[in-house]
């Protein structure tokens, strides 16, 4: 076989120098690809959810509020409905009075004129006019069985009546009196003096009762599934849904209205107790959360000051479930994105770690065959990932390619080049080595006698015989030269026992053949002396290789051995330079001193019958 093309060294240096000035801190693919791939969908998604949730909470705590408020703004309007008529029938006789339109004391038309009214706005109960005397009419809308039915009356003067009315005249606009109680009702009236061409004509009093007030509200608690309630100031009930079954008993005129105590409502009891929480985003309304036993309520509220000197509380409370639904919906919703985003940042580690597992695996296969390990190293298998893919075809041709590069290159020379760090070792240089030929005897003329197929088998077999046990003592295959193998100890790594080596190997080849049952002889020759060792060669073919007169010596030493009497079927000459360097473990016999072409003078040979075959075995192995 022809010499093999050698330059790893210096492609393995220059490798070696461009991993070595990249960065210290290394980062595995996996790791890199789920940070990269994971971190851009963590952030993405996350915010995507983060802004959302934002909203969300956002919108629907607006929501809330809104609605709040418009339950609240509900309850004064339809307040406002019971109180508006009040007011504007009040004002519309006073302007009709003022014009000479009507005349109060014409009391069939004021009950014509109240029956006609009541009818749009039912919740009208009286309509009284205190004359300047002090006497009153009053027409009462009373509601039976049998249908409406209105009352007229005529009461003469009372001194309250009379002190009543210094009070109006004091007044130039409507205004709301204190609640009071009269013919078992609990009364909510406004007034308005009455004057034409500036003679007071009266005072007009309209009013509706407490009971109608509680009915609105029990309608609209009914409508928002809540508890509505009109508070008088902060200790009187003005409205609220019990009223409705609370007789008057324990009413009269100095206390018109029950207390907050004697309702029996434990949440609005409490909530008068405490701070509001939170209010409306206008401040038009109050939230209390009360807390009781059966479970919490939220408290809306809004006081208003038209209706006279105490404010009125209007609000309605309901079970915090109701409202807190929303925000259990807006949980749900935010539990569901967060799984969605875990789920999603898990699937990414999941895709990263199944991209990152082929390129880990090619990167563990390059590794070795950095190693020149090619024998252990599988093809890569197929991927539904472009790239991967074709990067697993370009790897397994270069596998396919290395390992018929494997046959005729010397791995184990490779391996200890891609193994050392010294550029130099590949450096043409003198050095003192040993070195050995081995030659089937009479090859020739057998080989006229076989097929070719049979002379390649046996060649093969018995090269693999040689290789296998100069590997094992670390020696450098040079060459095949026909039937014969050039190998040489000490380089490229030195070996301060080269001939040590090269005899063994000698030894092992000899008992390997006898071994393997060879029909054939052959001769070795071991010899040691100065060479020129490196690469050798042209720029683009170039051989590691050693050149010198010891090569040509230890080639002529090798053809002297097929001289050499004896019946032994593998024949070992070693020269006198040889001989000098191994241990006296070794058995030789004198062969004397021979002319040696080329050389002036002649070469005592030895004939190295035996060893240390133990250690040679154990070394073997070792290496092997």
């Amino acid at each position: 076989m022809a010499s093999r093309d050698i330059d790893l060294g210096r492609s393995n240096n220059i490798a070696r120098e461009r991993t070595s000035s990249g960065c210290g801190l290394k980062i595995r693919i996996s790791v890199l690809l789920a940070l990269t791939i994971g971190g851009l969908v963590a952030l993405s998604a996350g915010a995507v959810l983060l802004v959302s949730t934002y909203a969300n909470v956002r919108n629907t705590t607006e929501l809330l509020n809104t609605s709040a408020a418009m339950i609240v703004e509900s309850i004064q309007d339809n307040v406002f409905s019971l109180t508006t008529p009040i007011e504007e029938l009040a004002k519309s006789l006073e302007e009709d009075a003022r014009s000479g339109e009507v005349d109060l004391s014409d009391t069939e038309f004021l009950k014509a004129y109240f029956k006609g009214v009541a009818a749009s706005a039912p919740y009208l109960s009286d309509l009284a006019i205190v004359y300047p005397d002090g006497s009153l009419f009053i027409t009462t809308h009373v509601t039976d069985p049998g249908g409406p039915s209105f009352v007229a009356t005529n009461q003469p003067p009372a001194a309250g009546t009379l002190r009543y009315l210094e009070d109006v005249k004091s007044y130039d606009q409507l205004f709301w009196n204190e609640p009071f109680f009269d013919q078992g009702r609990t009364h909510i009236s406004a007034t308005i003096p009455a004057y034409r061409d500036g003679t007071f004509l009266g005072a007009i009093l309209v009013s509706s009762t407490v009971h109608h007030f509680s009915g609105l509200i029990n309608e609209l608690g009914g409508k928002y599934g809540a508890t509505g309630f009109i508070l008088y100031g902060d200790s009187r009930v003005l409205a609220h849904p019990k009223l409705l079954n609370l007789t008057g008993n324990g009413l009269n005129a100095d206390a018109p209205l029950h207390s907050v105590a004697a309702l029996d409502d434990a949440v609005i009891s409490q909530m008068l107790t405490q701070a509001p929480e939170f209010q409306g985003s206008d401040g038009s309304f109050d939230g209390f959360v009360v807390e009781r036993p059966d479970g919490e309520h939220l408290v809306l509220t809004s006081t208003v000051h038209e209706f006279g000197a105490e404010p009125w509380v209007i609000g309605q409370y309901s079970p915090l479930s109701d409202w807190s639904n929303q925000w259990s919906r807006l949980s749900d919703a935010a539990l569901v994105s967060g799984g969605l985003l875990l789920a999603s940042v898990i699937a990414a580690l999941l895709l990263a770690k199944r991209l990152a597992a082929p390129i880990h695996r090619s990167t563990e296969e390059a590794i070795k065959i950095s190693e020149l390990h090619l024998d252990q190293i599988d093809y890569l298998p197929p991927s539904r990932v472009a790239e991967l893919n074709l990067q697993a075809v370009a790897f397994n041709k270069m596998l396919d390619g290395l390992r018929w590069f494997e046959t005729y290159l010397p791995r184990a020379l490779v391996r200890q080049l891609l193994t050392t760090d010294d550029p130099n070792l590949v450096q043409p240089r003198e050095v003192e080595l040993t070195v050995m030929f081995a030659d089937i005897v009479g090859f020739t003329p057998a080989s006229e006698a076989m097929t070719p197929q049979a002379t390649a088998d046996m060649l093969n077999r018995h090269f693999e015989i040689l290789n296998r046990c100069i590997q094992a003592e670390g020696g450098t295959l040079d060459k095949y030269i026909g039937d014969a193998a050039m190998a040489f100890w000490g380089a490229p790594q030195e070996q301060m026992d080269h001939a040590e080596r090269a005899c063994r190997t000698a030894l092992a080849i000899k008992q390997s053949l006898a071994d393997a049952g060879v029909a054939y002889d052959v001769k070795i020759a071991v010899h040691t002396g100065p060479l020129i060792v490196g690469n050798i060669g042209a720029t683009d073919r170039t051989n590691y290789t050693v050149i010198g007169d010891t090569v040509n010596t230890c080639a002529r030493i090798e053809t002297l051995a097929g001289d050499l009497p004896g019946d032994e079927q593998t024949k070992i000459l070693i020269s006198d330079a040889t001989a000098k360097q191994i241990g006296s473990s070794f058995d030789l016999q004198d062969c004397g001193a021979f002319p040696v072409k080329g050389r002036s003078g002649k070469v005592r040979l030895f004939k190295l019958t035996g060893g240390p075959t133990e250690a040679l075995q154990q070394d073997a192995n070792e290496t092997t």
